[in-house]
């Protein structure tokens, strides 16, 4: 009798355990934290911010918003050249303010159940609300959903929409649901702190490295020491604070699309005239500013358009080795001199910039000289970030240093829509926003944009910014990642 009690016991506890395991792996994919400690010596180790979400739409961190890339893929991919490759979708059209997708249906999420275009709705709804991606996605309007098929509504015309939607596919779950977010990328999560491959990533290549294990970074700086002791694989900085920080590390520089300007407000008496703003911009210091200002991590913007885009690299610019003539000239003819004359007009101009970013105030020091050399009294001044804003917002400038991230769709609409971040001193009315908007719609070319927009010079484009990807030494990287991705080959990389 008792040896029948035992069995019976037995039996019930192994049916408790099988049934605890069901629930807990079908109950919408949660995965449990690991609680055994995995030897990771030779394993690709990268930066997470534990505090953060690696939810894509909620995450808050460069860390945890880089990572996404590997749980996770878009409707397409951007690429180095700034040019939409497809992805889950089959096919992408553009016509007018309708973007038309059909998806790829071979496409599955890493729990195996198909991606669908109920999951890219879900996906898009939240993206929409996201501080991730609602900029990228502004000009996007309503979703139709019909079978396999996804019809996105833009505002306004946009010939490179497709750019846009590049936003994380992930799978969709009832408001309860508390595990990981699920998506059809290299990896997907094992635990807390690990990522494994996923045999389902719809690639025939597979990654070399198997696992990845999460570290928990407190702040940048302890990003730059990790790598270099090997506590972490991999960390990238953009050097936003002004600064670049060495390390006896692996490097590779990326070209981002953040653009540095000078900002200039056409509604002061002297900033008015086409003739000052043309010379202005013929006098900025572009290659001494790359070079001297930000220690040659960046390239030198003859458009608005970052230089690696595929579309700008057959436009014809007007570069000339005259320019200081040329602007002295046109300075004159708008009844300036250069200074010989005292009792010519004299232009006062103020420079204002975040005092906080090195590399700004050297940009802004640059360009005051220059302009002293056509007789232009040009003042820099110094000022907190928080004031900074406020002068901008006032008026109460001629010049500012500013830096804008663009859009993957390179939309300048932060220059040319009055809500637009870096609008300031751009006249609403401008001939140039209405000839923007006839590019983005087909009317006009791009060529004919550009030439337009040296004659009327809204803002200077200085250069485009790098940042510095660092890699741990003993790591072998065969392929770099993109701008767009940095993790675009990791599947190459291996220890």
């Amino acid at each position: 009798m008792k040896k029948s009690v035992r069995i019976l016991s037995l039996i019930m506890a192994l049916v408790f355990v099988v049934f605890s395991f069901t629930s807990c792996t079908s109950s919408l994919g949660e995965i449990k934290p690991a609680t055994v400690a995995i030897d990771d010596k030779n394993m690709l180790k990268l930066p997470v911010c534990n505090t953060d979400s690696l939810n894509p739409y909620l995450a808050t961190t460069e860390y945890n918003l880089a990572l996404a890339s590997l749980l996770f893929e878009g409707l397409v991919k951007v690429n180095e050249n700034f040019v939409a490759e497809n992805v889950i979708a089959k096919s992408v059209s553009v016509s007018g303010t309708e973007v038309k997708v059909e998806l790829n249906t071979s496409y599955l999420f890493s729990d195996s159940s198909a991606v669908t275009a109920a999951d890219v709705e879900y996906s898009y709804n939240l993206a929409k609300e996201s501080n991730n991606f609602k900029k990228q996605l502004e000009n996007f309007d309503e979703i139709t959903v019909a079978g396999n098929s996804i019809v996105f509504t833009l505002k306004n015309p946009d010939k490179y929409a497709s750019l846009c939607l590049d936003f994380p596919i992930i799978k969709s779950q009832p408001e309860e649901y508390e595990g990981f977010i699920i998506g059809s990328g290299k990896y997907k999560m094992e635990d807390s702190q690990t990522l494994v491959m996923n045999v389902l990533w719809n690639n025939k290549t597979l990654p070399r490295v198997r696992r990845i294990r999460l570290v928990n970074m407190l702040d940048t700086a302890s990003g730059f020491e990790s790598v270099e002791t090997g506590n972490i694989s991999y960390y990238f900085q953009e050097m936003s604070t002004g600064s670049y920080v060495r390390k006896n590390v692996k490097t590779h520089e990326t070209l981002m699309p953040n653009l540095v300007f000078l900002g200039m407000n056409s509604f002061n008496e002297h900033l008015a005239k086409d003739e000052v703003r043309q010379a202005i911009s013929l006098l900025v210091p572009k290659k001494t500013i790359v070079e001297k200002s930000y220690l040659g991590f960046a390239e030198v913007a003859d458009t608005p358009f970052i230089p690696t885009w595929k579309e700008v690299q057959s436009l014809k610019t007007d570069i000339t080795s005259e320019a200081f003539n040329e602007a002295t000239e046109l300075l004159e003819s708008a009844g300036y001199s250069r200074g010989d004359d005292p009792l010519a007009k004299v232009m006062r101009l103020r420079i204002i910039v975040n005092e906080d970013n090195n590399f700004k105030v050297s940009v802004a020091e640059s360009i005051a000289a220059e302009l002293a050399k056509v007789g232009i009294q040009a003042v820099v001044e110094k000022i907190s970030f928080e004031y900074f804003v406020q002068r901008l917002s006032r008026g109460e400038y001629e010049l500012y240093i500013g830096e804008t991230k663009i859009a993957k769709n390179m939309s300048l609409s932060s220059f040319f829509t009055p809500e637009g971040g870096a609008s300031y001193g751009i006249n609403p009315d401008s001939k140039i926003i209405t000839t923007y908007n006839e590019f983005l719609s087909g009317k006009v070319t791009m060529q004919r944009f550009v030439d337009y927009f040296n004659v009327a010079v809204p803002f200077v484009p200085v250069c485009y910014r790098s940042g510095i990807e660092m890699y741990t030494n003993e790591l072998s990287v065969t392929e770099y990642g993109t701008v767009n991705d940095k993790f675009e080959n990791i599947y190459t990389w291996y220890y």
